[in-house]
């Protein structure tokens, strides 16, 4: 669900920072993949140190007011708290930390003397920027090359508009501003690419994610009225924003999937005005991966469900969308790894559903060439690092984030790329002291 700071005042605020109970050891910090100190920056703000309290947060997030905006709290943080564990309502964090960070903005300081060190980060996402700011502060020069014209990645570019405004992500940005993080923008990143950036610097992150998507394997995928989950809220999220015009759905919206991209999907056709909206999923509720509080908003809008079921053709009419046959499954009674399997249940027969749009949201992976680009294999469709570590088989190159551990959230991206940065920094003084001893 959105978290906004509007409606959302100071003395709401402090009323809500007032039903903190302070734990020690807090749960709710446990349960970050920031760790932020909730209990340490809602005391602050308690004490009307606003300032303070911005400092906590963006020591340990430095994209503080996007994850406060967009993160799952319901999992993660307000998940964990005690009020919750105790039957009553969770303090609102992610709000909390919206309402001060938006607020309090503060910029990130340059330090005032670095190495002659020089890492080059590609991809200007939650990793590549989690990174940037942590070598940033351990006196290493980041710079950050970027495909696109802005950063923020994925963030920036599908995540609803409704979970996800514009103005957190450019508060977070503004930040960065002046902290010596230099930023290149419409950068072409390919093999050549890479095998000079590794002489150019001393040392490459991998921050790419995962922009690829997989795809059905079914002919009329290329039909009008058929869109893949990434490319759909792209666009609806660019004409939210207002740039550009929002895809026509028509009446009867279908998307195929039962993952968080699959029900962002299934809940941005109904805020663009779709009558009817079913998602279908091969398994049942219990083994859809997407999040309880995602699927709860979608059935709160209206959205319909149908479990194992599967697209069995597309039916177009001159290279139009006109329906879809679905077919039933069944549950395999051996589980795999502790997950039921399916299989087509031939007592039950295909059936016609006539559809205007039909979204695809079966997984993301990452893009097609990828591993040729960085030149390394492929372990379970990611980028394979070494155990215990973010270095690739690459000398000096280092990948961490969603291409390296599947779908994930935003502050756990952030997080991973400054834990890649203090490796980073461990690898170039490791450099340091061999090329010392062999001098």
């Amino acid at each position: 669900m959105l978290r906004t700071t509007s409606n959302f005042g100071f003395s709401q605020a402090l009323v809500e920072a007032q039903r903190c109970l302070s734990c020690y050891q807090a749960p709710c910090t446990q349960a970050c993949p920031a760790s932020v100190d909730v209990p340490g920056f809602i005391r602050r703000f308690r004490e009307d140190n606003l300032r303070g309290a911005s400092e906590i947060i963006y020591e340990s997030c430095p994209l503080g007011c996007t994850c406060g905006t967009a993160c799952p709290t319901s999992v993660l943080c307000e998940g964990a708290c005690v009020l919750a564990q105790l039957g009553q309502t969770p303090i609102r964090i992610g709000s909390l930390q919206a309402f001060i960070t938006t607020s309090s903005p503060l910029e990130e300081p340059p330090l005032k003397e670095k190495s002659q060190k020089r890492v080059a980060i590609i991809g200007a996402g939650p990793a590549g920027i989690g990174c940037a700011v942590q070598l940033n502060r351990l006196g290493i020069q980041p710079d950050i090359f970027e495909r696109d014209e802005q950063p923020g990645g994925m963030v920036t570019r599908v995540i609803p508009a409704h979970r996800l405004p514009a103005e957190p992500m450019k508060i977070d940005l503004m930040r960065l501003q002046n902290s010596g993080i230099h930023f290149h923008y419409q950068q072409n990143i390919d093999k050549e690419k890479v095998s000079q950036l590794l002489k150019d610097f001393d040392a490459v992150f991998a921050g790419v994610g995962l922009a690829g998507e997989n795809q059905p394997n079914l002919p009329g995928t290329q039909a009008t009225g058929v869109y893949s989950a990434l490319d759909f809220l792209q666009k609806a999220r660019s004409a939210a924003l207002g740039d550009g015009s929002a895809p026509q759905l028509g009446k009867r919206v279908l998307v195929v999937g039962g993952g968080n991209v699959a029900l962002d999907a299934a809940v941005v056709a109904k805020h663009l005005g779709a009558e009817q909206v079913l998602v279908i999923y091969r398994r049942s509720k219990d083994e859809m991966p997407g999040w309880e509080s995602e699927y709860l908003e979608a059935c709160s809008l209206g959205v319909e469900f149908r479990w194992l079921s599967v697209i069995d053709e597309i039916i177009t009419n001159q290279d139009q969308l006109q329906a879809v046959k679905i077919g039933q499954m069944r549950f395999i009674t051996e589980s795999v790894g502790g997950r039921r399997w399916v299989e087509p249940d031939p007592e039950i027969p295909a059936y016609t559903l006539p559809c205007d749009t039909l979204i695809f949201a079966l997984g993301q992976t990452l893009e097609k060439g990828i591993q040729e680009v960085f030149g390394l294999g492929v372990h379970a469709s990611l980028l394979p690092v070494k155990e215990g570590t973010y270095q690739t088989s690459i000398p000096g190159l280092f990948a961490a984030g969603e291409a390296v551990s599947g779908g994930s959230t935003i502050v756990a991206c952030m997080s991973a790329g400054m834990a890649v940065a203090r490796e980073i920094a461990q690898f170039l003084h490791s450099q340091d002291i061999e090329g010392g001893q062999h001098g």
